[in-house]
């Protein structure tokens, strides 16, 4: 699909939920989460203290997610070119988010991300052939 025509067929409204989907779902983190920042981010450094992580490393990452997630959401609605780096940006993400899940046994959580893994490895899949 060109960027900014409307989809014409089915697979093209596909691809278009799909982005949409995860622009939304990514978007949706972010901005939920960055109006109680600090208290996420300390969240985090409760929910880690068990791992091996040091406490600076999960605050840090916990501090950085929301507007990480904001800005994923927001390079998957603009689409073309920045489809590209949004998908890339969020498999990476997941796979950051994996491995904390996997450090603290959360498998369930595992679960969720790889879906995600799933979508993005769709989006970029399909964005290949259309850009």
């Amino acid at each position: 699909m060109a960027r900014g025509s409307f989809p014409r067929n089915n697979n093209q409204f596909a691809f278009l939920i799909l982005q949409l989907g995860l622009g939304v779902d990514l978007a949706m983190h972010g901005l939920v989460r960055i109006p109680k920042l600090t208290k996420f981010a300390d969240k985090m450094v409760g929910d880690f203290s068990a791992t091996i992580l040091p406490d600076f490393l999960v605050r840090g990452f916990g501090l950085t997610l929301p507007f990480v997630e904001l800005i994923i959401g927001i390079l998957l609605f603009l689409g073309g070119r920045f489809l590209i780096w949004g998908g890339l940006a969020g498999g990476l993400t997941m796979a950051s988010l994996i491995f904390g899940s996997a450090l603290r046994e959360e498998w369930g959580a595992v679960s969720i991300q790889l879906i995600h893994v799933l979508a993005f490895y769709f989006l970029l899949r399909e964005a290949e052939n259309r850009l």
